[in-house]
């Protein structure tokens, strides 16, 4: 009985998934090894690691070891950028502001942007800036109305 339990610990501590990490799947990926690098940063993603969701959703969008797929980039940007993490912030208002691979929409760019730019995200003070001046009165109140509710939860 012994045994049989420290067998069954041995097997699910030398699993692959618990040598799972940033490092080693950067590594894959600066190889070449996307199908190693995919492994690995979808693991870590569906465990909400901010930065496996975007190199995740990177290897999306730029269809590198995967079949490119915006509605995937989408999405796994989103749940990095929910997660307060500013470079998926900056991205996802670019797919946003650019129509990439959901609707175009001032409002919801301008809002990621603005809390990219609370995140010290380069230039995204900028753009947010320059968004707002384009807007309507009507979009530039919802969109700063949007922005502050994303501050608040995703700073």
């Amino acid at each position: 009985m012994i045994i049989r339990k420290l067998l069954l610990l041995f097997i699910i501590f030398s699993s692959p998934a618990t040598a799972y990490d940033l490092a080693s799947a950067m590594e894959a990926y600066e190889s070449g090894d996307y199908q190693t690098a995919h492994e690995q940063w979808t693991f870590l993603a569906r465990n909400d690691d901010p930065e496996a969701q975007y190199n995740l959703a990177f290897m999306y969008y730029g269809g590198e070891g995967v079949n490119q797929d915006d509605q995937q980039a989408i999405f796994w940007f989103g749940q990095a950028a929910k997660l307060g993490y500013a470079p998926a912030q900056d991205t996802l208002a670019y797919m946003y502001l650019n129509g990439r691979g959901i609707d175009a929409n001032r409002v919801q760019a301008y809002a990621w942007y603005t809390v990219a730019a609370e995140n010290d995200v380069f230039l995204a003070k900028n753009i947010s800036e320059s968004l707002i001046e384009q807007m309507n009165p009507t979009e530039r109140t919802h969109a700063e109305r949007l922005s502050r509710e994303y501050i608040e939860q995703y700073k």
